[in-house]
């Protein structure tokens, strides 16, 4: 699982960064990225993924999943573009005391004081990272939109578990087709025409590589190693992108947000331990 672990870690970290770099919009993104995703996951898991799933009465679970993971895709790509890597990377931190909490409303779990001190922990680490408090500051709204994007990737581990009828395969490819139906809508805001070669396999990476390698590889991880161990480690993300931001794209922080960095990971990491299984 170490060899799993390594390479999914490792190509999440640079989704973030091929984002900013790549001059296609989030519409081109999104749309050619679940695209290859979605036709991927299709062949790889064909004799597993049941088909007749959408005749089902419970198939708007998969819908809503779908639905989901469309907002959460959308608007982390929205926050790479507006802000910058590190500060969606860091805003996304905020997913597992947000995970808790919904699945304290939705599962019922009990919240207990450790988790509350996260939370107010990570809103300290919150507001030192935060770029400024003027509205109009797009570094500002990247980062908003990460913690909603956050918001959204919170959910889908608890309404996974609500769709445990259905094997992974279809869940797996319900999430991707239906977010995938969301950008059929939006692609006539695509800017093909202003992409370049480079800029064609930076789609390619986050298509064959960010989405489909990516999220198989996190998922055999996810199913063979504790809760606690993969969310910790999930974690990783957050600096190794941070730092790759700061060697690759030169994108540097200030005192205040790298203390705030600190303080959300800190958090995050706290309350990863013993966690409830919603996965």
């Amino acid at each position: 699982m170490f060899i799993e672990m390594f390479w999914a870690i490792g190509i999440f970290s640079f989704v973030p960064l091929v984002i900013k770099f790549c001059s296609a919009n989030p519409f081109a993104m999104g749309f050619f990225r679940l695209s290859v995703g979605t036709l991927l996951v299709s062949l790889y898991w064909r004799k597993k993924i049941n088909w007749k799933v959408y005749k089902e009465k419970d198939a708007w679970k998969l819908l809503l999943i779908g639905a989901t993971f469309f907002c959460h895709w959308i608007t982390y790509t929205f926050s790479v573009k507006l802000g910058s890597p590190s500060m969606t990377v860091l805003g996304m931190a905020t997913y597992g005391i947000q995970m808790i909490f919904y699945g304290a409303y939705f599962l019922g779990y009990h919240v207990r004081p450790k988790n509350i001190f996260c939370l107010l922990l990570i809103l300290v680490g919150v507001f030192f990272v935060l770029p400024s408090w003027d509205l109009n500051d797009k570094g500002t709204i990247g980062f908003t939109l990460a913690l909603i994007s956050a918001s959204f990737y919170a959910t889908i581990p608890i309404q996974l578990q609500k769709a445990h009828i259905f094997n992974m395969e279809t869940r797996t490819f319900a999430q991707f087709s239906v977010a995938f139906l969301g950008y059929v809508f939006l692609v006539p805001n695509a800017n093909w025409g202003e992409l370049v070669f480079i800029d064609w396999m930076g789609l390619l990476f986050l298509g064959v590589l960010g989405t489909f390698v990516a999220h198989s590889l996190w998922s055999r991880v996810v199913a063979h190693v504790p809760t606690t161990t993969s969310g910790i480690v999930y974690y990783i993300i957050t600096p190794t992108a941070m730092f790759l931001s700061w060697l690759l794209l030169g994108e540097t922080l200030s005192s205040k947000q790298l203390l705030g960095a600190g303080i959300i990971l800190s958090g995050a990491i706290i309350n990863m331990l013993k966690l409830p299984k919603i996965q």
